[in-house]
């Protein structure tokens, strides 16, 4: 069976989910207990053969170097040492990438029939990226699409849905001869976003395959919580080492490992970070607490 390449981004920081987030990429938070990255490499791993790139920031290369040495051996690290957006790392070394590979933001959660979207890229000779429909397109940008589903137009957060309600997913297929021919407009640092998929939509090498499911970008204290606290649930609450008064009352709010919360505390819609200690008689509300 063909070995597939995948292209993680991981250079990103959840810079919204501070000081939870201080000095750490966002795709080694945890989600009830796993981390982001472990998540995205067991889906993919579940459908196909692929071999795991991880395009860091130069920053994080101790934690990267140290969750390749004694948590996954297999994934290959590219570091870069300055910021080259999101596609500047591929465009900058595009000599060294195979023919096709697949490539996605490597700190997204999807719920979506990946299966069918990596058989859908099989059968397209274009580059192709994922899609999904949202509700209220005004708050993105927007793909125009035509009717043999290649990509017209990007549109950024357009007044309406006259252009449709389909958005990227931030994940794709990339072919490099259409990269290629579109080589020359392209500066570093480079955006997919604002310059390399507009690119390649002018020059009718971009389609796009619509999937259904949703993603989840857990980088706000409110998508974090959602992606923790699942339907029927009241909160998340690690079972390494917690300690909880019975008096507290917790609402709509992720404990993390090595907490104490003592006696008489009230915690509503946030995130209490690992090792913290919340105080007798502490109220706490809609906020990211790192106390130790």
């Amino acid at each position: 069976m063909k070995m597939n390449e995948i292209y993680l981004l991981v250079g990103g920081e959840a810079t919204r989910l501070q000081p939870l987030s201080s000095g750490i990429p966002k795709a080694l938070l945890t989600i009830r207990g796993e981390r982001i990255i472990d998540k995205i490499i067991k889906e993919f791993s579940n459908v196909e053969r692929f071999n795991f790139n991880l395009i860091c920031s130069i920053k994080h290369e101790e934690l990267w170097r140290d969750y390749k040495i004694n948590h996954n051996k297999s994934v290959n690290l590219h570091f870069e040492k300055t910021k080259l957006d999101t596609a500047g790392y591929i465009i900058e070394n595009l000599d060294s990438f195979p023919d096709s590979f697949y490539c996605m933001n490597g700190d997204l959660l999807l719920n979506v029939d990946l299966p069918n979207f990596i058989t859908a890229s099989t059968k397209c000779s274009n580059s192709l990226i994922g899609s999904f429909e949202v509700k209220d397109p005004t708050r993105f940008g927007v793909l125009k699409i035509n009717p043999d589903n290649k990509v017209e137009k990007f549109i950024e957060k357009p007044k309406d849905s006259t252009y449709g309600n389909k958005i990227s997913l931030g994940l794709y297929h990339l072919y490099k001869k259409d990269i290629l021919k579109i080589y020359k407009s392209l500066e570093i640092p480079c955006s997919f976003e604002r310059q390399v998929f507009p690119e390649l939509s002018k020059a009718g090498l971009l389609n796009t395959y619509t999937v259904s499911g949703d993603m989840l970008d857990v980088g706000t204290l409110e998508s974090y919580i959602s992606a923790h606290v699942l339907k029927g649930e009241e909160n998340w609450i690690s079972q390494n080492n917690v300690q909880i008064s019975e008096s507290a009352k917790i609402k709509n709010s992720v404990i993390l490992d090595n907490c104490i919360i003592e006696d008489n505390v009230t915690i509503t819609d946030s995130i209490i970070s690992s090792n913290s200690i919340i105080t007798n008689s502490s109220s706490i509300n809609k906020e990211i607490i790192r106390i130790i």
